[in-house]
């Protein structure tokens, strides 16, 4: 059967081993293939071994981080502890406001205190709710930021009330001026006598914040509704730096008209213990301000997430900050100097909440300070009489000079 085979097929059927077998068809292959042909390799008799592929998994303080950053301020821990501090501002705040209603005695000085101390439950409420609804954040942080400005303009006005108006700042001060200085930070300024206009300028200077800042909150949420806001970035391509440039500005003018008013007016204030008032609201408006800041440039550094993780983290300090803030504002606004032998005010709860919370008179003095067609002041009179035009060096007595001047004409009398 093998005659007309091969000799290397009569070969490989004698071969007895596996590699003989492998060497024989080699060397046939080699016969067969052509001369220009390169030389086959011998194939591996063993597979080479698989390679696995690992996917890379973050180290036990990235998965925190990660946790963290996925629960940022709303684990059940965070949003009990702070809900707990915001009820009790609130419940502090609105029990030192029914008490000012309660004895409703002097409006020029309580409406102005009560739109203040308002300040704590707008801050803390809007704040809270803020972290339990991201998505309706950036509305109630507008709606604070715009309680911010009102109680700026109406601690101006507390302190004018408590002197007797711009006519008896103007009539005591006598010719005294404002010297530069370094500390008060009047040191680019020239010599600034204390007048008519001198009041007029800070009390401008506090209502144009009163009016930029609503118009910001209206542009600030048309750029949210476009997509080109930004929120808590700062990046040449998004408005939110613009925003907060002009809003610092505005600012700024605003808390210094107040810092002027008062070194202007600091001896008639000195009665009404005012360095801890002044100090509280700018405490609270500067604190919120500047926390604002320090949140954008983590966002924009990396170290927060997202702009919502800012907010949530401006939204938790003032939380905090407002239990503290409700507690000294016991202190720096009490009710009892207010308390009348009767014990009910003249005007009621109900009358004087309605009479506290009225925005004419804002909306009178605004028209009044920016109109060009005004060149003197209007008095308006500490019992909601018809107000009157006063010339500057007139004195005329308001607020709390107005009833001791009564208690001292009642006992000249007996």
């Amino acid at each position: 059967r093998d005659a007309g085979a091969r000799p290397c097929d009569r070969t490989l059927r004698r071969a007895e081993t596996r590699e003989e077998r492998q060497t024989v068809c080699g060397r046939r292959a080699e016969k067969q293939a052509p001369a220009t042909a390169p030389r086959r390799q011998q194939p591996y008799s063993k597979k080479p071994p698989r390679v696995k592929f690992r996917v890379p998994t973050p180290s036990a303080r990235g998965q925190r981080l990660c946790r963290i950053h996925a629960t940022m301020f709303q684990d059940p821990a965070t949003l009990g502890i702070t809900g707990v501090m915001c009820i009790t501002a609130t419940i502090v705040s609105m029990y030192q406001i029914f008490t000012h209603l309660a004895h409703y005695t002097q409006p020029a000085h309580q409406r102005y205190i009560i739109r203040i101390l308002f300040m704590v439950p707008v801050y803390a409420v809007c704040s809270w709710i803020s972290l339990l609804d991201r998505n309706a954040g950036i509305y109630l942080d507008t709606v604070r930021d715009c309680y911010e400005s009102w109680v700026i303009y109406n601690f101006l006005a507390l302190c004018l009330a408590y002197v007797g108006g711009a006519g008896n700042v103007a009539n005591r001060a006598d010719g005294r001026e404002m010297l530069p200085s370094w500390g008060h930070g009047t040191c680019c300024l020239p010599p600034l006598a204390v007048d008519g206009g001198y009041v007029k300028a800070c009390k401008r200077g506090a209502l144009q914040f009163v009016i930029i800042k609503p118009i910001l909150a209206a542009l600030t949420l048309t750029l949210v509704w476009a997509n080109v806001y930004g929120d808590q970035e700062f990046k040449p391509n998004v408005a939110y730096p613009y925003v907060a440039f002009i809003y610092n500005v505005s600012y700024t003018v605003a808390l210094y008209a107040l810092l002027l008013f008062y070194l202007g007016a600091r001896d008639l204030l000195e009665p009404f213990q005012p360095l801890l008032k002044f100090v509280l609201v700018k405490s609270v408006i500067f604190l919120t301000f500047w926390q604002s800041i320090m949140c954008a440039v983590l966002v924009s550094n990396g170290d927060l997430p997202s702009g919502e993780d800012g907010r949530a983290l401006q939204n938790v300090l003032i939380c905090c900050e407002m239990i503290v803030a409700s507690l000294m504002m016991l202190r720096a606004f009490p009710a009892s100097v207010y308390v009348a032998d009767g014990g009910i005010g003249a005007l009621g709860v109900f009358r004087g909440a309605a009479h506290a919370l009225s925005v004419g008179d804002v909306v009178n003095d605004t028209v009044h300070q920016f109109a060009p067609t005004y060149q003197e002041y209007v008095l308006h009179g500490s019992e909601g009489g018809a107000p009157r035009k006063i010339k500057m060096k007139t004195h005329v007595m308001m607020g709390r000079e107005m009833l001791d001047n009564r208690i001292k004409n009642k006992g000249g009398r007996g």
